[in-house]
């Protein structure tokens, strides 16, 4: 744990698909996780372990849904992928129904989260990958809202294996 939330660090897309599925089974439902980080930083690389960790069984079906806004995939908790990266404003993103998604029991992750962040609940979880290398990140992991703050700790202890 840093001041600012979970720091974590992985060297490969392997080891970034392996980190997001442990991070996978501590997700609850109703989960929103906004993911931030330049284009090829990760973040679909990410959601495709985090898909694996909720038991999507096929993962070469989790891709960017950049052309579709939202993909579904089923699982131990069904996955809600968005992707952001196309919207102007949070408006947009409520207008394809998000408040109902973010509600539905599922996994709810955001690509570029930071182009809607005014339509997200107040409980969710922002990641945020930097690349630090040829296939080296770091991801930093922070918390809004009551709920989803008391529950930063357990990430940190949880996925304490992924930090340098």
């Amino acid at each position: 744990m840093t001041a600012d939330g979970v720091e974590l660090a992985t060297r490969s897309p392997e080891g970034t698909r392996a980190m997001a599925a442990a991070f996978a089974e501590l997700c609850q439902p109703n989960d929103v996780i906004g993911l931030r980080g330049e284009l090829g930083a990760g973040k679909t690389c990410f959601v495709k372990g985090l898909a694996a960790g909720l038991g999507v069984t096929d993962e070469r079906r989790v891709i960017s849904p950049s052309f579709v806004l939202l993909r579904r995939h089923a699982g131990r908790l069904t996955l809600y992928h968005f992707d952001a990266y196309r919207l102007r404003t949070a408006v947009e993103m409520e207008e394809i129904g998000c408040s109902e998604v973010f509600e539905s029991g599922g996994v709810s992750v955001v690509e570029w989260a930071d182009h809607v962040a005014a339509c997200l609940p107040p409980d969710n979880f922002m990641l945020t990958v930097t690349v630090t290398g040829p296939t080296d990140r770091r991801f930093l992991l922070t918390a809004s809202g009551g709920k989803a703050k008391a529950r930063l700790n357990g990430f940190g202890r949880a996925l304490a294996q992924w930090r340098n």
